[in-house]
């Protein structure tokens, strides 16, 4: 959530960063993620309720049932990735130009 932060902050005035970080933010705690499957895994989605990496990364191995050096742990957070890139462009498209 930092870089996708930094980068609205690059190209918006103080009162549009609020905006689109606060939408950023209740978006990324609601959301089921992963809904792009890297490598097609089939992965469990969970939400996070939060805003924390640690929180939602959490919830996700404990439904998936791995560990942190599990490879679909590390698919899951590649595709959350994605996603908030994604949203990020999409709020800054909706809202910019």
């Amino acid at each position: 959530m930092g870089v996708a932060a930094t980068c609205i902050g690059m190209v918006a005035d103080k009162d549009m960063q609020k905006k689109l970080l606060s939408e950023l933010f209740n978006w990324y705690k609601k959301h089921s993620f992963p809904t792009y499957q890297p490598e097609n895994l089939n992965l469990t989605q969970t939400v996070a309720d939060s805003l924390l990496c640690f929180d939602s990364v959490g919830k996700f191995m404990e439904a998936q049932g791995v560990g942190y050096d599990d490879p679909l742990r590390k698919a899951r957070c590649a595709g959350v990735t994605g996603e908030v890139a994604a949203k990020v462009v999409e709020l800054l498209n909706e809202h910019l130009t």
